[in-house]
């Protein structure tokens, strides 16, 4: 009780802090597509990324001019289709028994699919930071909750056959995590224009025999109306120094990665994987001209592994069926780093900056090909498998590492900075699940690997808003 009564007056004090800022209502409208990300599929064909409906009405409050919550209801339509993707070509297979006289030399193709619809109603429940520029900038994380309320599905023989009486019995409930990020452009002193990219993950499974979760991904144009005048709002503004707070800029990046593995068993076998890199910073002035840089920035990270194995992710080599694979390893991160940014001399110019980061998983896969052949004297079989395959369980949840990054700036448009740069990151974490790998392959528990990134990004900062 006591406890109780101590959040009401924080609560209370939290509230009356604000009123000292102006605060506002916003609501909004949105519309927009979403593209489907399954989370947790079982190994064997591929789950493709299908587009589909996503709409959306918000309801925001703001404490002050930086902070606020925002909630809502949305309506979505995930569609996810899964495709069995096993050829099998027989160049030369013959019998010699006599009940087969000719050789059979056409490819053998076996093929399925299946899909599954389903629609959502969603309530988020999300903590909203604005960064004021020429373009305003937003940042919205929470939790969501979903309800299905529709559901539709065509369940192949050779992928559910062995569920197939639970299929139709999912999980209608479901809660999860909302990332979003964009931005908004004032149309007048009440509407505003926003783009916002949004990614969702689920937490629960959906089906009792499949480890299968909830996700995608959204792209959504939105109108908003504040119930206040912006100019009301800054009408009696408060009394401010010229403090770093109003300096406070926004970076937007998109770059390369080109990232390896630090494995040492078969190394040989494994070769670098580039990926795309997308995202943003917020640069806090600590005077002087040093910055602190943090945000989230999207990246694809992996290797390549071309040779003789019996796993499609991993150099293994027991004994048992081998393959000759030609695979990708694939892991997405949300990467958030906390950086010093230092000028090399007058600002703009050369930069050097540095620090940690944390690297949150978002999915991970194999893809690939992977080529087995037989040959027992009497047969000779040649087999291509189409390799998309998640594996998620057996890579590490998150990763930590250390960042360098060097560059130059430089204005165009009199206020737009522009920064060219270099940057090299290493985690410091195991790429795989330790527990999980052991239960599969015990004898290389102990071989670690690492990831390393070399990178190349532009980005650009727009000028500070006024306040």
């Amino acid at each position: 009780m006591k406890n109780f009564k101590l959040s009401i007056i924080l609560l209370l004090l939290l509230l009356c802090y604000s009123v000292s800022y102006s605060q506002s209502f916003t609501t909004g409208i949105t519309s927009g597509i979403n593209f489907s990300d399954i989370h947790g599929q079982d190994v064997g064909g591929k789950w493709c990324s299908k587009p589909g409906p996503s709409e959306g009405l918000s309801l925001g409050y703001s404490f002050n001019k930086s902070i606020g919550i925002q909630t809502g209801i949305g309506f979505s339509t995930v569609s996810y289709e899964h495709k069995n993707q096993y050829y099998q070509y027989v160049p030369i297979n013959y019998y010699l028994s006599s009940m087969y006289p000719y050789p059979i030399i056409d490819p053998i193709y076996y093929q399925g699919g299946s899909y599954m619809d389903f629609s959502f109603v969603r309530i988020p429940l999300l903590v909203a930071v604005t960064v004021p520029s020429a373009v305003q900038f937003n940042m919205r994380a929470g939790l969501l909750f979903s309800f299905a309320k529709g559901h539709g599905s065509n369940p192949n023989y050779y992928y559910y056959n062995s569920y197939y009486s639970d299929y139709k019995d999912f999980t209608k409930n479901d809660f999860g995590f909302l990332f979003s990020s964009g931005v908004s452009y004032p149309l007048s002193d009440r509407i505003d224009l926003s783009l916002n990219l949004n990614y969702i993950t689920g937490r629960k499974k959906f089906m009792e025999y499949s480890a299968m979760r909830h996700g995608s991904s959204e792209i959504t144009i939105g109108v908003n109306y504040n119930f206040i005048k912006k100019n009301k709002l800054n009408s009696n503004p408060e009394p401010q120094s010229d403090s770093s707070a109003h300096r406070v800029t926004v970076t937007y990046s998109a770059g390369l990665n080109y990232s390896w593995s630090t494995f040492e068993s078969g190394s040989d076998k494994y070769s670098p994987l580039s990926g795309p890199s997308l995202g943003f910073s917020v640069n806090i002035p600590l005077g002087h001209e040093v910055y602190f840089l943090t945000g989230v920035t999207f990246e694809r990270k992996g290797y390549a592994l071309k040779d003789s194995s019996e796993s499609f992710y991993r150099y293994q080599e027991r004994g048992g069926q081998e393959y000759l694979v030609d695979t990708k390893i694939i892991t997405d991160y949300a990467v958030i780093p906390f950086l010093i940014s230092l000028p090399l001399g007058k600002s703009p110019g050369v930069f050097f900056n540095t620090g940690p980061w944390l690297g949150l998983k978002l999915n991970s896969r194999t893809v690939g090909l992977a080529y087995n052949e037989i040959n027992s004297g009497s047969v000779y079989r040649y087999t291509k498998n189409v390799v998309y395959d998640d594996i998620e369980k057996v890579i590490n949840n998150y990763d930590i590492g250390w960042l360098f990054s060097g560059g130059v700036s430089f204005l165009v448009f009199n206020n737009y900075k522009v920064d060219l740069s270099a940057q090299f990151s290493a985690g410091f974490r195991d790429l795989f699940e330790k527990k999980v790998l052991s239960d599969i392959d015990p004898a290389s528990i102990e071989q670690k690997m690492r990831l390393r990134t070399m990178s190349l990004h532009l980005g650009i900062t727009l000028p500070s808003g006024k306040r």
